[in-house]
């Protein structure tokens, strides 16, 4: 049987999805991250591996029938990246077409049926991304934790680290942030955040997951929680409205879509992003991204085989 793949690689877990040439879904299935900027390549590599052979076993199906793979994943914006990827694929046996790109494609080709729109994604990471009515492509963000990723929950997770450090230090006012993280992280003493930041073994997945205490504490009524999911919002619409002005679609009606566990489950942060954007652009259409990206990268897959 002949069948397409498509893989929504996110930067804590993927997502894939095995269909017909008719574009049911036969399988869907989840695994490790596939962020090659964020993960080892051996670790990306061997959840690749174990992510398709799963799903493939699961439907009963050979690698060898697969027509044509996309893979849209949070790692592979550049084109250095995207061939890493596309080589170790074409290593596991695949002969179909090969396509590596990135998360916000999938997301955008998901939720429009392959038209035109803006992706903001906010989850481990965070970028945004637009396809304009004549197929231009615009990106704002998505530099990595370390230099960028603004409004993510990696971001709400460490800003809220350094607020339980601020308010340990006596730098700032009390915030329940502080015996919060720690009993979430299972620390007694504030001096060990050191080894949990730095240590070798924590990921940045591990500081993300951080942004539900956050969260919590904002719904506690925690001023620097609050705080800190304000600016992340502000941040995140600072990311669609660069796309809207690079795209020059400020007057149009345009669809913008969010995805990612950012605005999935904080509600204050989806809310907050979405006033700020309807305010600056009436026009604006949001949409959650309710449905698995991995849908949006087989509709992709299956228009590779349409171009020939």
């Amino acid at each position: 049987m002949k069948y397409v793949i498509g893989i929504d690689g996110g930067g804590t877990k993927s997502i894939i999805s095995v269909a017909d040439l008719q574009g049911n879904i036969i399988v869907t299935e989840e695994g490790g991250s596939t962020n090659i900027r964020s993960q080892k390549e051996s670790e990306v590599y061997t959840n690749l591996r174990n992510l398709i052979e799963n799903a493939l076993k699961k439907a009963d199906l050979r690698i060898e029938e697969c027509e044509a793979i996309c893979i849209g994943t949070a790692g592979a914006g550049r084109e250095e990246e995207q061939d890493k990827i596309k080589k170790y694929i074409q290593s596991l046996g695949v002969k179909g077409k090969i396509l590596i790109t990135n998360d916000a494609e999938i997301v955008i080709a998901e939720a429009t049926g392959g038209k035109e729109g803006i992706a903001v994604i906010a989850g481990t990471g965070s970028i945004a991304y637009g396809i304009g009515k004549n197929g231009e492509r615009v990106r704002v963000g998505g530099w990595g934790h370390l230099i960028g990723d603004e409004g993510s929950a990696y971001y709400i997770g460490i800003e809220g680290i350094r607020a339980a450090l601020r308010c340990h230090d006596g730098r700032e006012p009390y915030t329940e942030l502080l015996p919060m993280i720690m009993r979430e992280i299972n620390i007694i003493n504030p001096e060990e955040f050191v080894n949990f930041v730095y240590g070798e073994n924590v990921k940045k997945d591990k500081i993300a997951s951080l942004a539900r205490i956050v969260d919590q504490a904002c719904k506690k009524g925690d001023k620097k929680a609050k705080e800190i999911l304000t600016r992340a919002a502000k941040e995140l619409f600072l990311l669609a409205k660069a796309v809207i002005k690079k795209l020059k679609v400020e007057e149009e009606n345009m669809t913008v879509v969010v995805s990612g566990s950012v605005f999935l489950n904080n509600v204050f942060v989806y809310e907050e992003f979405a006033k700020l954007l309807t305010k600056e652009y009436p026009n604006v259409s949001i949409k959650k991204s309710r449905n698995r990206a991995s849908k949006g990268a087989v509709m992709l897959a299956l228009k590779l085989l349409v171009k020939g």
